[in-house]
Formats: structure tokens, sequence, C-alpha cells
């Protein structure tokens, strides 16, 4: 994965590299008129060819990396919850509770939402794993 980005700022071997927000439709389009947002996000980026502040450069990332974030992101928590409503339905129904339908959307909605802080912990912690990474200077 590339994306271009502004270089904010310099310490060391890490600089702060500005990125524009994509919106999901890709942005830019005239015939829309949404006035979509122009944020920006800010992040650590390993300066690997000594870019200077005010370039704007190419910033890359592994993409088997990527994946991993992903998985964390979306497929774990989807598998999560809905493993968690299948067996809390079986589980409920076969014990002969009372309103087991209902019991397993709560159960599988707090699942989700755990889900979602486990996976955010484990990606965490292994935030150094996902190093993004400056590849080129596009203009000074």
């Amino acid at each position: 994965m590339e994306q271009n980005g502004l270089v904010k700022s310099i310490s060391g071997d890490i600089a702060k590299v500005a990125f524009v927000k994509k919106s999901g439709c890709g942005g830019g389009c005239s015939a829309c008129k949404s006035g979509c947002p122009k944020d920006t996000v800010i992040l650590d980026v390993h300066n690997s060819i000594n870019a200077k502040i005010g370039d704007e450069v190419i910033v890359s990332m592994n993409s088997s990396k990527l994946s991993k974030m992903t998985f964390w992101a979306y497929t774990f928590p989807v598998i999560f919850t809905l493993l968690a409503l299948v067996s809390s339905i079986y589980i409920l129904k076969k014990f002969n509770f009372p309103n087991y339908e209902l019991y397993s959307a709560i159960l599988s909605i707090l699942s989700m939402i755990l889900s979602y802080k486990i996976g955010g912990i484990l990606t965490k912690n292994k935030s150094n794993n996902y190093e993004l990474e400056i590849v080129k200077v596009i203009r000074n």
C-alpha cells in the first residue's frame, strides 16, 4: 500500500507525516457536491531516505502487514460476533431458556464490543510490526 503525505517534522530517523483522509467514495468528485471533509492524520513514519520538512513523499507499508491489520480490525470482530451469536442461540435454546433470541442478540452485541477491544489491544501492542516507511520524495 502506498500513500502520499507531507513531512511536518523530523526527529532522528522518524518523520511526522500528514496524510489527507480519503472519503469512502474516493473524494474529488465535483458532481457530488457533498462537501466531503479534508481532515488530516499525522503518523510517525520511518525516514529511510532522509526526507526534509515540507517534502511531499510516498509512504509505503508491506501488504502482508496491512492484511494483518485488516484482519484484526474487520474480520476478527465479525467471526467472533457470529460465533457468539450461533453458540449462544444453541446453548440457550438447548436449556429451554425463555426469550433465548433476545439474550443471544444481547450477548452477540457484547461480544462484538469485546472483540473490538481485543483487536485494538492486539494491534496497539504490535504497532511496531506495522511500520510505515518513506520510499520516495515527490517534490521538495
